[in-house]
């Protein structure tokens, strides 16, 4: 069964000089192992700059797509993404991509609401537009830029990344894919899917048009107990950011739901993916932990990621975004070589 996969990368949180060859060995590390594609996060309140951590990441990279996954429309204006856009797909030659989603931890920790569908879909074309004609409006203001005849390529990648069924069908819409964060299990892939599909559909686009890709909250580890530790932090945000607006066509079970609504109500913002924050206590205490990880998770030694990998794949998921386990430079290149050549060798 052959696979897709991409590599979540967050070399650390403030990169030194002298770390920038082991960053260097990470990325070619992920190619040589068949990553199709390496993203990393946008967010200043995790770390560094998400522009020039991509910058360096597209400058070392040779074959993968490089791109920022997720970004926003809220911190984010549409003519300094274009601008940026161009920019790491002329250091690529034409690799570049970008996830774009509402906002989480960039946005609501600045006090910043999260962006609308209709703002995302504003965004979007109007980044389009710039890169493809040099003008633009958004919100209805304005926009223009003077370098458009200089592009590599007039139209880059852009996926949503969605949770809910609202922008599932979005993506669908107008999407050139849809990184879905809905879950893992069988039943949720395959209403995924479809509701992509739909909105291509409505849109009078072939569905074989949208790119769909499953994100997971991951951690490899060669201790099973370990790693589900380690996953927590992860685990615990994605439960609250795609249950937070609504737990409606979410296919969550009816007996789940007051608790449910009731960890979204209480989710710490400041303990944003914290292993051992209150999010993961609070996700505990409220019978939550093991659905979650079922949903969500793709964590523990080689073996069970071999096994949930094919569940996965059986359940129409065959294009996954991955990451290894996180900490050091040298940690990071440990796991991304057990990833490699353990789990990967496997699949591409």
């Amino acid at each position: 069964m052959k696979l897709s996969f991409g590599i979540h990368l967050a070399p650390r949180l403030f990169l030194r000089h002298e770390e920038l060859g082991k960053v260097a060995d990470l990325v070619k590390m992920a190619e040589n192992y068949g990553a199709e594609a390496i993203g990393t996060y946008d967010s200043a309140f995790i770390g560094d700059d998400a522009y020039v951590r991509t910058a360096l990441l597209a400058m070392v990279s040779t074959q993968a797509k490089v791109g920022l996954r997720p970004t926003n429309p809220v911190t984010r204006e549409p003519q300094v993404m274009a601008s940026f856009l161009a920019t790491i797909d002329a250091l690529t030659g034409g690799r570049t991509f970008m996830d774009i989603a509402s906002g989480d931890s960039a946005v609501f920790n600045i006090g910043y609401k999260s962006a609308t569908r209709a703002r995302i879909e504003d965004y979007v074309q109007c980044v389009r537009s710039l890169l493809a004609t040099g003008e633009a409006t958004y919100q209805k203001r304005p926009q223009r830029v003077r370098w458009t005849a200089r592009v590599v390529r007039k139209r880059i990648p852009i996926s949503l990344c969605a949770e809910g069924p609202k922008m599932l069908h979005l993506g669908g819409r107008i999407g050139d894919g849809v990184t879905a964060g809905t879950g893992l299990l069988p039943e949720v892939i395959a209403d995924t899917v479809a509701r992509i599909h739909a909105g291509a559909l409505e849109a009078g686009r072939s569905p074989a048009d949208v790119d769909i890709w499953f994100t997971t909250r991951t951690s490899l580890h060669e201790d099973q107990e370990i790693a589900i530790k380690n996953v927590m932090g992860s685990v615990s945000s994605i439960l609250n950011h795609s249950m937070r607006s609504t737990l409606e066509g979410k296919l969550v079970p009816e007996d789940l739901k007051p608790q449910l609504q009731k960890y979204v109500d209480g989710y710490v913002l400041y303990e944003h993916v914290v292993s051992e924050g209150a999010n993961p206590r609070r996700m505990e205490d409220l019978g939550l932990t093991d659905y979650a990880l079922k949903r969500f998770a793709l964590a523990g030694d080689p073996e069970a990621w071999i096994a949930r990998i094919e569940d996965i794949a059986d359940a129409g998921a065959t294009k996954l975004w991955l990451n290894a386990e996180g900490g050091s430079l040298d940690r990071q290149l440990h796991y991304m070589r057990m990833l490699g050549e353990k789990i990967m060798s496997r699949f591409v």
